[in-house]
């Protein structure tokens, strides 16, 4: 546990570093874009996201598994993952272009969403990179990209608005950022590990595409059961409340990297320990959770009493997303609790049918309460179903561990 937590710490103390630039940048867009505008960047921001989970489909997981347990075919699956990803990437972009002209007739929507897009091209260079050096249990490197990006993206960000190009100048800061990004890897790789040539070979890739299916399915659920209230609030109550929801969102989606960063570095622990070390895996679980539920529980209070002040004294156009911020809050400890245990499913091959499963229900049922009660309540039921949502995962996941892999 202590090696996971000194892993974790390069990332959470990189992601901290990066969520506090991000604090301000966020403030920084909605004050200057106004509420529309900022509601339409997040619409273009979703898209995004939900792009990126198709372009990973479970590669980097496969990746850090993969490469963890046999490190000597560690640029084998680098490179031959590399262009896997970057053809499925440009074949899905292509297709989507033309399907969202076809269906979107709001030509402003669908040229801020495509320009967001594009900036999965450069980030899936990153994504897999990374996934290299998680695998060799490197997250220090990971850590220095992450906060080269993250201060590129807000540099450039406010150079373009304060010259005046909007919300397509804040896309435009996204796509160069993710570019920083690239480049940041591809100098860390070449001074620390060197670049070592591997042919692509269609057996690989058609392996990688069998190992890596349960993961990006997953990845892709996961991802629309994220980003779905925001997309559908948009087509569904316009551009005002999607901003006013975007700006509430982001500030609980801020917090999601101290899960994640503890979920990064115990995945490839997990990975290893899996078959041969149960009641490891176990005690790492607990570990894990009550590590997690501890700090959630101090993102809660500071939650509740900070940001409705930060929101009335630096947003005001935007009082109305304390509302949403006050309920998205309930769902921090769920939210939380839910990443080891999902976390335990994923490290083994055994229960990915089931954990696919429980992900359609969940996001089913997540598209189905959206689609009853946003046309409604707008932004408040989107709200309140995140909060459904995240306590109903949690609930579901941690009964299939006690019933089904820890009764073992």
């Amino acid at each position: 546990m202590k090696e996971i937590l000194k892993q974790s710490s390069w990332l959470i103390g990189a992601q901290i570093l990066s969520r506090i630039i991000g604090f301000f940048y966020t403030i920084f867009l909605a004050r200057n874009l106004g509420v529309s505008d900022y509601g339409l960047f997040s619409v273009g921001l979703a898209y995004f996201s939900i792009i990126s989970s198709f372009s990973d489909f479970g590669f980097n997981r496969y990746l850090i598994k993969e490469a963890s347990q046999k490190e000597n075919t560690k640029w084998e699956l680098l490179w031959n993952l590399m262009a896997l990803r970057l053809t499925l990437i440009c074949i899905f972009f292509g297709i989507f272009s033309v399907l969202l002209y076809l269906f979107d007739g709001n030509r402003l929507r669908v040229s801020v969403i495509l320009l967001a897009s594009l900036a999965v091209l450069p980030q899936t260079i990153a994504i897999t990179f990374d996934g290299l050096f998680i695998a060799l249990r490197k997250l220090q490197f990971s850590a220095i990209a992450l906060i080269t990006s993250s201060l590129g993206t807000v540099l450039l960000g406010f150079f373009m608005i304060s010259k005046g190009f909007g919300v397509i100048g804040a896309v435009n800061a996204l796509i160069l950022g993710q570019f920083l990004f690239v480049l940041t890897f591809v100098y860390l790789l070449y001074r620390k590990l060197g670049f070592k040539s591997s042919q692509i070979g269609i057996l690989v890739i058609k392996k990688a595409l069998v190992g890596s299916l349960p993961y990006g399915l997953l990845g892709i659920l996961g991802l629309l059961y994220f980003r779905i209230d925001t997309v559908l609030l948009s087509y569904l109550r316009g551009n005002f409340e999607t901003g006013i929801y975007g700006a509430a969102y982001k500030f609980f989606e801020a917090i999601t990297f101290i899960p994640a960063a503890l979920s990064t570095a115990l995945f490839p622990v997990l990975a290893k320990l899996h078959d041969v070390n149960q009641e490891q895996v176990i005690k790492l679980y607990f570990k894990s959770l009550k590590i997690l539920f501890t700090i959630s529980l101090l993102v809660v209070i500071g939650y509740f009493y900070l940001l409705p002040i930060i929101i009335q004294l630096l947003l005001p156009s935007y009082l109305p997303a304390v509302k949403a911020i006050v309920i998205l809050t309930l769902a921090i400890p769920f939210m939380f609790c839910h990443y080891p245990a999902v976390q335990v499913l994923l490290s083994t091959d055994k229960y990915f049918k089931p954990v696919i499963t429980i992900s359609i229900i969940l996001l089913s049922l997540n598209i189905v309460l959206n689609l009853i009660f946003i046309p409604i309540y707008g932004f408040i039921a989107a709200s309140w179903i995140t909060v459904f949502s995240e306590a109903l995962s949690f609930l579901i996941y941690f009964r299939f561990l006690r019933v089904k892999v820890f009764k073992k």
